[in-house]
């Protein structure tokens, strides 16, 4: 299986990065080929041409080999922490590119909280934004207390229980809709 994982957040100090390499290093594991796409090493700016609209605005070459990994993935992992109890506007505007290669693309997500939800409201928003845009929405892994449950960068044991749990899940979801 073919795998994007998307780290959906710029932010300087983020600790969202250690449950997205925890994942990433679980599906490769498993012996799923992994892509690792982090917004913050991309240049991508606020939305301008769209991937489907004819126009003379460029693309922006980042936004294009988004869309080739999005294109060619069996499945997409959206990790995300919850700001304002919504997803980061990085990663709604780099979704917001795109329309039709998502059409029928499983969707599974990672959500991520300092405090005790994990992120459950971005969770929320990240569901139907992804059933908006045609894909069809799948497991989910809310991360509470991220600081305490990924300390040294590594997840506590009931952590990586979890992560396991939910690649198996998606695998499961994966097939499914294949």
């Amino acid at each position: 299986m073919k795998t994007l994982i998307v780290l959906g957040t710029t932010r300087e100090g983020r600790n969202t990065v250690k449950p997205a390499k925890a994942v990433l290093e679980e599906f490769e594991e498993q012996g799923h080929e992994t892509t690792f796409f982090d917004l913050k090493e991309k240049e991508i700016p606020m939305l301008g041409n769209r991937t489907y609209v004819d126009d003379e605005e460029p693309v922006p070459e980042d936004i294009e080999d988004f869309a080739e990994e999005v294109q060619e993935s069996d499945l997409i992992v959206l990790v995300a922490p919850e700001y304002n109890h919504s997803v980061p506007g990085a990663l709604k505007n780099t979704l917001d590119y795109l329309f039709p290669e998502y059409n029928g693309k499983a969707f599974s997500y990672v959500t991520v909280s300092a405090g005790g939800f994990g992120g459950i409201r971005a969770l929320d928003h990240l569901q139907d934004i992804t059933l908006g845009l045609g894909g069809h929405p799948g497991p989910n892994l809310p991360i509470s207390n991220v600081s305490t449950n990924f300390e040294d960068e590594q997840p506590t044991e009931e952590y990586q229980e979890k992560i396991k749990n939910f690649v198996g899940k998606t695998e499961n979801f994966v097939e499914k809709i294949n």
